[in-house]
Protein backbone atom coordinates (compact mmCIF):
# COMPACT_ATOMS: atom_id res chain seq x y z
CA UNK A 1 0.00 0.00 0.00
CA UNK A 2 2.79 2.41 0.92
CA UNK A 3 4.65 1.64 -2.30
CA UNK A 4 1.51 2.38 -4.32
CA UNK A 5 1.00 5.67 -2.47
CA UNK A 6 4.63 6.62 -3.06
CA UNK A 7 4.31 5.81 -6.75
CA UNK A 8 1.20 7.95 -7.06
CA UNK A 9 2.88 10.81 -5.19
CA UNK A 10 5.88 10.72 -7.54
CA UNK A 11 3.59 10.80 -10.58
CA UNK A 12 1.63 13.73 -9.14
CA UNK A 13 4.85 15.59 -8.37
CA UNK A 14 6.11 15.08 -11.91
CA UNK A 15 2.79 16.13 -13.46
CA UNK A 16 1.89 19.09 -11.23
CA UNK A 17 5.17 20.34 -9.78
CA UNK A 18 7.75 19.31 -12.41
CA UNK A 19 9.61 17.18 -9.85
CA UNK A 20 10.03 20.00 -7.32
CA UNK A 21 8.95 17.86 -4.36
CA UNK A 22 11.32 15.04 -5.30
CA UNK A 23 14.20 17.48 -5.71
CA UNK A 24 13.46 19.03 -2.30
CA UNK A 25 13.35 15.58 -0.68
CA UNK A 26 16.66 14.51 -2.21
CA UNK A 27 18.46 17.72 -1.37
CA UNK A 28 17.17 18.34 2.15
CA UNK A 29 15.72 15.13 3.61
CA UNK A 30 17.08 11.96 1.99
CA UNK A 31 20.49 12.04 3.71
CA UNK A 32 19.44 13.48 7.07
CA UNK A 33 20.95 11.39 9.85
CA UNK A 34 22.90 9.22 7.40
CA UNK A 35 26.19 11.13 7.42
CA UNK A 36 27.90 14.15 8.93
CA UNK A 37 26.51 17.42 7.56
CA UNK A 38 29.30 19.86 6.75
CA UNK A 39 29.34 23.46 7.94
CA UNK A 40 31.44 26.41 6.75
CA UNK A 41 34.32 24.99 8.80
CA UNK A 42 37.00 23.28 6.71
CA UNK A 43 36.58 19.89 8.36
CA UNK A 44 35.79 16.28 7.51
CA UNK A 45 35.03 13.54 10.03
CA UNK A 46 37.35 10.51 10.34
CA UNK A 47 37.10 7.88 7.61
CA UNK A 48 36.00 5.33 10.19
CA UNK A 49 32.75 7.25 10.78
CA UNK A 50 31.52 6.70 7.20
CA UNK A 51 28.11 5.17 6.65
CA UNK A 52 28.78 1.67 5.29
CA UNK A 53 25.15 1.19 4.30
CA UNK A 54 25.16 4.12 1.84
CA UNK A 55 27.46 2.95 -0.92
CA UNK A 56 28.96 4.17 -4.15
CA UNK A 57 29.84 1.02 -6.01
CA UNK A 58 31.05 -1.88 -3.92
CA UNK A 59 33.69 -0.03 -1.89
CA UNK A 60 32.57 3.59 -1.52
CA UNK A 61 31.11 4.75 1.80
CA UNK A 62 29.26 8.00 2.43
CA UNK A 63 31.35 10.17 4.75
CA UNK A 64 29.70 13.59 4.69
CA UNK A 65 26.99 15.68 3.04
CA UNK A 66 26.80 19.31 1.99
CA UNK A 67 29.42 21.99 2.27
CA UNK A 68 30.65 23.61 -0.91
CA UNK A 69 32.97 23.09 -3.87
CA UNK A 70 35.38 25.85 -2.99
CA UNK A 71 39.00 25.21 -4.05
CA UNK A 72 40.08 25.12 -0.42
CA UNK A 73 37.60 22.38 0.48
CA UNK A 74 38.27 20.31 -2.65
CA UNK A 75 42.05 20.45 -2.16
CA UNK A 76 41.70 19.65 1.54
CA UNK A 77 39.46 16.68 0.68
CA UNK A 78 41.75 15.28 -2.01
CA UNK A 79 44.76 15.55 0.28
CA UNK A 80 42.86 13.46 2.82
CA UNK A 81 41.62 10.78 0.42
CA UNK A 82 38.05 12.11 0.29
CA UNK A 83 36.20 12.68 -2.97
CA UNK A 84 32.99 14.54 -3.86
CA UNK A 85 30.48 12.99 -6.20
CA UNK A 86 26.83 13.68 -6.84
CA UNK A 87 24.24 13.94 -9.56
CA UNK A 88 22.28 16.96 -10.72
CA UNK A 89 19.82 18.20 -8.06
CA UNK A 90 21.56 16.22 -5.31
CA UNK A 91 23.43 17.69 -2.35
CA UNK A 92 27.20 17.40 -2.50
CA UNK A 93 28.15 13.94 -1.25
CA UNK A 94 31.64 13.21 0.07
CA UNK A 95 32.98 9.66 -0.08
CA UNK A 96 35.68 7.51 1.33
CA UNK A 97 36.48 3.99 0.16
CA UNK A 98 37.58 0.71 1.68
CA UNK A 99 39.99 0.22 -1.21
CA UNK A 100 41.75 2.36 -3.81
CA UNK A 101 42.90 1.38 -7.28
CA UNK A 102 46.44 2.64 -7.73
CA UNK A 103 49.14 2.36 -10.33
CA UNK A 104 52.72 2.35 -9.19
CA UNK A 105 54.51 3.65 -12.31
CA UNK A 106 57.20 0.97 -12.22
CA UNK A 107 54.48 -1.70 -12.49
CA UNK A 108 52.88 -0.25 -15.63
CA UNK A 109 52.08 -3.00 -18.13
CA UNK A 110 52.23 -2.10 -21.82
CA UNK A 111 50.55 -4.61 -24.12
CA UNK A 112 52.05 -5.66 -27.44
CA UNK A 113 49.29 -3.80 -29.24
CA UNK A 114 50.15 -0.58 -27.41
CA UNK A 115 53.89 -1.09 -27.96
CA UNK A 116 53.31 -1.29 -31.71
CA UNK A 117 51.04 1.76 -31.59
CA UNK A 118 53.68 3.74 -29.70
CA UNK A 119 56.42 2.59 -32.06
CA UNK A 120 54.44 3.76 -35.11
CA UNK A 121 53.26 6.91 -33.39
CA UNK A 122 50.33 8.55 -35.18
CA UNK A 123 49.25 10.65 -32.21
CA UNK A 124 50.41 13.98 -30.81
CA UNK A 125 50.42 14.67 -27.06
CA UNK A 126 49.88 17.99 -25.32
CA UNK A 127 49.20 19.09 -21.76
CA UNK A 128 46.76 21.77 -20.60
CA UNK A 129 46.12 22.98 -24.15
CA UNK A 130 42.42 22.05 -24.21
CA UNK A 131 41.33 21.53 -20.61
CA UNK A 132 37.70 22.55 -21.17
CA UNK A 133 37.42 20.28 -24.21
CA UNK A 134 38.74 17.31 -22.24
CA UNK A 135 36.25 17.98 -19.45
CA UNK A 136 33.43 18.04 -21.98
CA UNK A 137 34.76 14.91 -23.68
CA UNK A 138 34.55 13.03 -20.41
CA UNK A 139 30.77 13.57 -20.33
CA UNK A 140 30.07 12.37 -23.88
CA UNK A 141 28.94 8.81 -23.16
CA UNK A 142 27.25 9.45 -19.80
CA UNK A 143 25.72 12.92 -20.01
CA UNK A 144 22.66 12.12 -17.91
CA UNK A 145 24.50 10.42 -15.05
CA UNK A 146 27.92 12.01 -14.92
CA UNK A 147 29.32 13.41 -11.71
CA UNK A 148 30.60 16.26 -13.89
CA UNK A 149 27.67 18.53 -13.20
CA UNK A 150 27.93 22.21 -14.20
CA UNK A 151 29.09 23.08 -10.67
CA UNK A 152 31.76 20.36 -10.75
CA UNK A 153 32.98 21.51 -14.16
CA UNK A 154 33.30 25.03 -12.79
CA UNK A 155 35.18 23.71 -9.77
CA UNK A 156 37.55 21.70 -11.98
CA UNK A 157 38.30 24.77 -14.10
CA UNK A 158 39.04 26.82 -10.98
CA UNK A 159 41.46 24.15 -9.73
CA UNK A 160 43.04 24.09 -13.18
CA UNK A 161 43.61 27.85 -13.00
CA UNK A 162 45.23 27.36 -9.59
CA UNK A 163 47.59 24.70 -10.96
CA UNK A 164 46.08 21.62 -9.30
CA UNK A 165 44.08 20.12 -12.18
CA UNK A 166 45.71 19.21 -15.49
CA UNK A 167 44.65 17.65 -18.76
CA UNK A 168 46.48 15.33 -21.13
CA UNK A 169 45.31 15.65 -24.73
CA UNK A 170 45.76 13.22 -27.61
CA UNK A 171 45.49 14.63 -31.13
CA UNK A 172 45.28 13.00 -34.54
CA UNK A 173 45.31 15.04 -37.74
CA UNK A 174 44.56 18.14 -35.70
CA UNK A 175 41.53 16.62 -33.96
CA UNK A 176 41.19 15.89 -30.25
CA UNK A 177 40.66 12.11 -30.11
CA UNK A 178 41.23 11.34 -26.43
CA UNK A 179 42.16 12.85 -23.13
CA UNK A 180 42.28 12.54 -19.38
CA UNK A 181 42.42 15.00 -16.53
CA UNK A 182 43.23 14.83 -12.87
CA UNK A 183 44.54 16.35 -9.66
CA UNK A 184 48.25 16.75 -8.96
CA UNK A 185 49.99 17.45 -5.68
CA UNK A 186 53.59 16.67 -4.72
CA UNK A 187 54.43 13.31 -6.31
CA UNK A 188 50.80 12.18 -6.43
CA UNK A 189 48.40 12.24 -9.38
CA UNK A 190 44.72 11.35 -9.27
CA UNK A 191 43.06 10.51 -12.59
CA UNK A 192 39.57 12.00 -12.36
CA UNK A 193 38.24 10.85 -15.72
CA UNK A 194 39.18 10.05 -19.30
CA UNK A 195 37.56 9.62 -22.70
CA UNK A 196 38.43 8.36 -26.17
CA UNK A 197 37.06 8.75 -29.67
CA UNK A 198 39.63 6.48 -31.33
CA UNK A 199 40.59 2.95 -30.29
CA UNK A 200 43.46 2.83 -27.77
CA UNK A 201 43.95 6.62 -27.75
CA UNK A 202 43.10 7.01 -24.05
CA UNK A 203 45.52 4.17 -23.21
CA UNK A 204 48.13 6.07 -25.21
CA UNK A 205 47.56 9.09 -22.95
CA UNK A 206 47.66 7.07 -19.73
CA UNK A 207 50.83 5.21 -20.68
CA UNK A 208 52.58 8.40 -21.72
CA UNK A 209 51.61 10.18 -18.51
CA UNK A 210 52.64 7.24 -16.32
CA UNK A 211 56.06 6.83 -17.92
CA UNK A 212 56.75 10.55 -17.88
CA UNK A 213 55.74 10.77 -14.22
CA UNK A 214 57.92 7.75 -13.45
CA UNK A 215 60.89 9.63 -14.92
CA UNK A 216 60.09 12.50 -12.56
CA UNK A 217 59.83 10.22 -9.50
CA UNK A 218 56.05 10.11 -9.15
CA UNK A 219 55.27 7.59 -6.43
CA UNK A 220 51.59 6.81 -7.04
CA UNK A 221 48.85 7.34 -9.59
CA UNK A 222 45.38 7.09 -8.06
CA UNK A 223 42.79 5.53 -10.39
CA UNK A 224 39.76 5.73 -8.11
CA UNK A 225 37.64 2.97 -6.63
CA UNK A 226 36.61 0.93 -9.68
CA UNK A 227 39.03 -1.99 -10.38
CA UNK A 228 37.97 -2.48 -14.01
CA UNK A 229 39.53 -5.12 -16.26
CA UNK A 230 40.90 -2.28 -18.39
CA UNK A 231 42.79 -0.80 -15.44
CA UNK A 232 43.99 -4.16 -14.13
CA UNK A 233 45.38 -5.03 -17.57
CA UNK A 234 47.63 -1.97 -17.31
CA UNK A 235 49.02 -2.92 -13.90
CA UNK A 236 46.59 -1.19 -11.57
CA UNK A 237 46.21 -2.90 -8.19
CA UNK A 238 43.89 -2.39 -5.22
CA UNK A 239 45.20 -1.49 -1.79
CA UNK A 240 43.42 -1.11 1.54
CA UNK A 241 42.39 2.33 2.76
CA UNK A 242 44.97 2.54 5.57
CA UNK A 243 47.83 1.77 3.19
CA UNK A 244 46.49 4.21 0.63
CA UNK A 245 46.18 7.03 3.16
CA UNK A 246 49.71 6.41 4.39
CA UNK A 247 51.12 6.50 0.86
CA UNK A 248 48.99 9.52 0.01
CA UNK A 249 50.36 11.46 2.97
CA UNK A 250 53.92 10.61 1.93
CA UNK A 251 53.25 11.61 -1.68
CA UNK A 252 51.64 15.00 -1.13
CA UNK A 253 54.12 16.21 1.46
CA UNK A 254 57.01 16.58 -0.98
CA UNK A 255 57.84 19.42 -3.40
CA UNK A 256 55.92 19.36 -6.69
CA UNK A 257 57.71 17.14 -9.21
CA UNK A 258 56.52 19.26 -12.16
CA UNK A 259 56.96 23.02 -12.41
CA UNK A 260 55.59 23.57 -15.91
CA UNK A 261 52.96 21.07 -17.00
CA UNK A 262 52.59 22.48 -20.49
CA UNK A 263 56.18 21.45 -21.25
CA UNK A 264 55.77 17.92 -19.90
CA UNK A 265 56.07 16.22 -23.30
CA UNK A 266 58.14 18.80 -25.15
CA UNK A 267 61.33 17.38 -26.71
CA UNK A 268 60.43 13.99 -25.23
CA UNK A 269 60.88 10.73 -27.12
CA UNK A 270 57.96 8.54 -26.11
CA UNK A 271 59.25 5.41 -27.82
CA UNK A 272 62.67 5.71 -26.20
CA UNK A 273 61.05 6.38 -22.83
CA UNK A 274 59.07 3.14 -23.17
CA UNK A 275 62.28 1.23 -23.91
CA UNK A 276 63.93 2.79 -20.87
CA UNK A 277 60.93 1.85 -18.70
CA UNK A 278 61.06 -1.78 -19.86
CA UNK A 279 64.80 -2.07 -19.27
CA UNK A 280 64.69 -0.32 -15.89
CA UNK A 281 61.96 -2.63 -14.62
CA UNK A 282 63.33 -5.83 -16.19
CA UNK A 283 60.39 -6.21 -18.56
CA UNK A 284 60.35 -7.65 -22.08
CA UNK A 285 61.93 -5.18 -24.53
CA UNK A 286 59.85 -3.41 -27.17
CA UNK A 287 59.86 -5.26 -30.50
Amino acid sequence: MFKNFKSQLIKMDARLFNGTLKAFYIKHIQYKGKAYFLTKELYFPPHTTANKSVRMGSAGELLAVGGDLSPERIIFAFKNGIYPSSLVDQPILWWTSEIRCVLFPEHLHISKVMRRLIKHNHFHLTVDKAFDDVINGCTESREAYTWLTPDRKKSCCTLHDLGYKHSIEVWQDGNLVAGLFGFSCGSYFYISSMFTRVNHASKFAMIALTIRLEELNCTMIDCGTWPTDHLKSMGVVTIERDEFLKRLDQSINVPAIINNWEELFENWDFCQAVKNHLVKNNLDPIS
